[in-house]
């Protein structure tokens, strides 16, 4: 998986867990399951509760880039 960084350059992020259930970064793959499940509540009607999760899951996904020097994920 690639990223592109605040320098302009690309990197590759390895996988950093021992999990057998995806590829790449495991924080990306929480941010996929948090999307999935903030997408159930949104489909259910709970509109407000959606909202809420879904500007947590996408402040934690900019502070983890932020942290990282990403600004770009190239799936």
């Amino acid at each position: 998986m690639q990223f592109r960084l605040k320098d302009g350059s690309f990197v590759d992020l390895p996988k950093d867990c021992s999990c057998v259930t995806h590829e790449g970064p495991h924080w990306l793959y929480a941010d996929d399951l948090y999307r999935e499940a903030n997408q159930k509540l949104l489909q259910s009607g709970c509109t407000s509760a959606f909202a809420i999760e879904e500007q947590a899951r996408l402040r934690s996904k900019l502070n983890r880039m932020n942290a990282k020097g990403i600004t770009e994920i190239l799936r």
